[in-house]
């Protein structure tokens, strides 16, 4: 029973933490190359007659707008592909439907492209989550236990570490909506309805319009709780951090637990 409650709390830490992310939710597997879709100019001296003018340029205008979206996703993929590093802080607010408790959480995060993670918990509990894109460990000192498991068995961690640099408009068994206001880009995911096993009910990432850079994202988990998770980054990426810092060295006399079984 003790392994069970355990397993559901992991479960749901590990949705709180987008990439879950992940966040975004990533490394996972190839990356995927996506093509644009150009449109066809209306030429100023066509013979067309205005009713079948009119058509061609509501066209021509959904083509543009196409091609807008899949630029702003293609930019994203190429940020979040490099061998470069983020490092920040990172505030979550969990809301729990069945209680509408809110519970305040705050860290230090490290992204590094395509498919490395390092979240460091410290309030209200000390946690780390880190994955080397291969291996996910889930680290919870009070109870001296480690959760572990491949990356490609988890179907969460697949998702979440690779969110980021996978972005696209077909993003299988999701449906994807881009949209730009006050100077913010919002990709917003949801499962598609015959998904049997989502990894979350929604998804919603926020970026900088000008450097792209992850500013909230908002969850609601296959729970319905909410999770909103703001990030705060140093200036700029770094460059690429060492293999170590996305590993996890398994604390002497700790119980060891797998993951995606």
């Amino acid at each position: 029973m003790n392994k069970m409650m355990t397993k559901n709390k992991f479960i749901k830490s590990f949705c709180r933490s987008i990439f879950r992310p992940s966040f975004f939710v990533i490394g996972l597997g190839s990356l995927l190359l996506v093509s644009s879709v150009m449109a066809e100019p209306v030429e100023k001296n066509s013979l067309l007659d205005a009713k079948t003018a009119v058509p061609a340029k509501i066209e021509a205008v959904k083509a543009e707008e196409k091609i807008d979206t899949e630029k702003i996703l293609a930019k994203i993929r190429q940020q979040y592909r490099k061998e470069q590093a983020f490092t920040g802080r990172f505030t979550q607010q969990t809301t729990y439907t069945d209680t509408n408790e809110t519970i305040l959480s705050m860290g230090l995060i490290w992204i590094q492209g395509p498919d490395k993670m390092r979240w460091e918990y410290q309030m209200p509990e000390k946690q780390v989550l880190v994955s080397d894109g291969r291996t996910l460990w889930y680290h919870t000192p009070d109870l001296n236990q480690v959760m572990t498991g491949s990356v490609k068995d988890i179907r969460e961690a697949r998702i979440i570490i690779n969110l980021l640099s996978e972005l696209k408009e077909q993003l299988k068994g999701f449906n994807l909506v881009v949209s730009k206001d006050n100077q913010q880009i919002a990709v917003a995911l949801t499962p598609l309805a015959d998904d049997q096993t989502p990894p979350f009910q929604s998804l919603e990432m926020i970026f900088s319009e000008s450097s792209l850079a992850l500013i909230e994202t908002r969850m609601v988990d296959l729970f319905a709780n909410n999770i909103v998770i703001t990030y705060k980054w140093k200036s700029g990426p770094d460059p690429a951090l060492p293999l170590s810092h996305f590993t996890f060295i398994l604390p002497a006399g700790c119980d060891i637990m797998p993951l995606g079984q």
